[in-house]
This record gives C-alpha cells, sequence and structure tokens, in this order.
C-alpha cells in the first residue's frame, strides 16, 4: 500500500487475518501460504479476489471513511477474502445463476465474519445496508429468480450481490448453524478442483442433505431461489397495556408484500447498542414470531416484563 495514507491498514489486515481464521474452520482450510491486498490508485473503484493476491483500489479502502459502527474497509476486505473460497476453490459453471455461487456467497460470508469479529451491531448494519443496496436497485417489472440471473438484465448485480447475500443468510438461519456449514463443507469438498462446475441447483441438492426440515427446506428454496418474493411486513396499529404481570403489547401486522416468511415482532426499551453504559438505556426486549402470506394480517400480543418504548 501506498504510505502516504495508511488510515485503514489495520482493519484491512483484521479482516485478512479474520477471513483466513474463520472461513477456514467455518468452509476448508485456506490452500495457499499467502493472502494479501495489493493497492492500486483510484482510477478505477472495484476490488477482484484472485487467489492469493486481492487487488483493490485506494478509493474503495484505503481512503473510506470508517465509522465506530460501519467499518467499511473491513466489510469490502472481508467479502473479498471469501472470494478465496467462493469461487476460487469451487468455480461454479457459466451458467444461470452461476454468479450467485460467487457474490451471493461472498457477501454471506462477509455477515458471518462481521458477526464474528465486529459483533452484532455491525453485522446487523451490513446486513440493512444490503437489503437497502437490493431495495433501491432492483427492476421489478423485469427481476428474475436466482436461478435464472445471467448479468444481462438491469438491476441483476442488485439480485446477485444482495438479494443473494440475504437469501443465504435466511438459509443459514432456517437449517442452523451447524447443519449449514457442514452442508458448505460437503460443497467444498465436493466441487474442489473438479471440471464438473456446479450451478445452483448442485448446490441446494447438497444443502438439502443436510436440511433438518426437508418440506421447510423446499418451501423455502422455491420461494426464494425459484421466485421472486419479497415480503413486507408493516405494523397498522398498535397500543399498550398494563397486566398483572407487567404489560402487552398489542399490533396488528400485514404483509403488504410477496411470499410467506416467519418475521419476528419485537417491543422493547432502552437502547440496544448504547454509546455509553447508563441503566436508564438498558436494553430489554420481549418478542412473537408471525407467519402471513401475501396480503394476510394478524394480531399479535407480546406479554412483557417491561413497559415497552
Amino acid at each position: 500500500y501506498d504510505a502516504h495514507h495508511p488510515y485503514n491498514v489495520d482493519e484491512i489486515v483484521e479482516a485478512l487475518e479474520g477471513a483466513r481464521r474463520w472461513y477456514g474452520a467455518w468452509f476448508a482450510p485456506y490452500p495457499w501460504q499467502d493472502l494479501r491486498v495489493s493497492e492500486f490508485p483510484g482510477l478505477a473503484n472495484y476490488a477482484q479476489g484472485p487467489p492469493t493476491n486481492i487487488s483493490f483500489s485506494e478509493g474503495i479502502g484505503f481512503l473510506t471513511k470508517n465509522e465506530p459502527r460501519v467499518s467499511a474497509a473491513f466489510w469490502v476486505t472481508a467479502h473479498e477474502s471469501a472470494h478465496q473460497w467462493w469461487p476460487c476453490i469451487a468455480m461454479p459453471a457459466e451458467g444461470p445463476g452461476g454468479n450467485v455461487l460467487s457474490e451471493g456467497l461472498a457477501h454471506f460470508s462477509t455477515i458471518l465474519l462481521i458477526g464474528q469479529v465486529k459483533g452484532e451491531e455491525q453485522r446487523m448494519a451490513f446486513c440493512r445496508e444490503i437489503e437497502h443496496a437490493y431495495a433501491e436497485n432492483r427492476q421489478r417489472d423485469s427481476e428474475r429468480p436466482l436461478v435464472k440471473l445471467d448479468d444481462t438484465l438491469p438491476g441483476d448485480d442488485a439480485i446477485t450481490y444482495n438479494r443473494g447475500g440475504w437469501v443465504f443468510w435466511m438459509l443459514h438461519r432456517l437449517m442452523g448453524r451447524e447443519a449449514n456449514l457442514a452442508a458448505h463443507r460437503e460443497y467444498l469438498r465436493t466441487y474442489r478442483d473438479s471440471k464438473d462446475h456446479p450451478l445452483i441447483e448442485d448446490y441446494l441438492a447438497i444443502m438439502r442433505r443436510h436440511a433438518p426440515d426437508p418440506a421447510a427446506f423446499d418451501d423455502y428454496v422455491q420461494q426464494w431461489f425459484f421466485g421472486t418474493v419479497v415480503p413486507q411486513y408493516r405494523i397498522e396499529e398498535s397500543s399498550l397495556a398494563p397486566t398483572a404481570d407487567g404489560w402487552e403489547a398489542r399490533a396488528r401486522i400485514r404483509n403488504t408484500g410477496t411470499g410467506r416468511i416467519p418475521v419476528e415482532i419485537a417491543a422493547e426499551r432502552g437502547e440496544r447498542f448504547p454509546k455509553k453504559r447508563a441503566k436508564d438505556i438498558t436494553w430489554k426486549d420481549a418478542r412473537v414470531t408471525v407467519t402471513l402470506g401475501a396480503g394476510e394480517a394478524a394480531d399479535v400480543v407480546i406479554p412483557c416484563r417491561f413497559e415497552p418504548q
């Protein structure tokens, strides 16, 4: 790197070290000796992650302003480091959806690494960032399922990276951490250095073998990999009432989008990630899960041992 601007070097090195350690533990041991970032001038703003040597524009890493709760240089380095596994160890086929097995899995891996190294606040911030990028850039009238993407239509990048990352993350949550990581390890063992290059259908066949609930897995895959659903849950009305044991938060929830997905509804008090410690901002929450199809609504009641805000 250019020693004139070493502003984010520590963040970049932290991500490289974290990737080598945790991706290696979760997916497969890192297969090469070196893992480095090489800076190039900001004549273009991109990064690429070929084996061992990530090329990195100064404009998206070294000169990016990091915030305490948004470590942008860490995020980008984590994503590019993930390409050492996806696709460098198991190269997907050049076909519909093939790039999702590179960029979507890299975003998914970034979510895991941010949570592991930086904590839940930054993990949630990254998830919000890619959710917003997908919502802002998707082309609803021409959007295709993940299994049909070929990078030829407007909005394909937003689907490949951002919807892809979220869909893999939600699948991780659906299957459970250990089952999901075991399936990814099997996928890499199966297609490592193989001339039989996989597409999403091949990936899903391996994942399904590890699914604790195959029926729930199939329903999820049909919606999120083979469909273009976007649920949108809205709180139409809410109220608060005291009870003998504390309080009840009541709300009417409606899915004004498409698809069916379980969502947690929370009643909260305090600050979840306070900037300073204080008794009056201690975070508390109580939750219920609601599952709604398109156009459906439900009344939810959340019992609380505290007065929600």
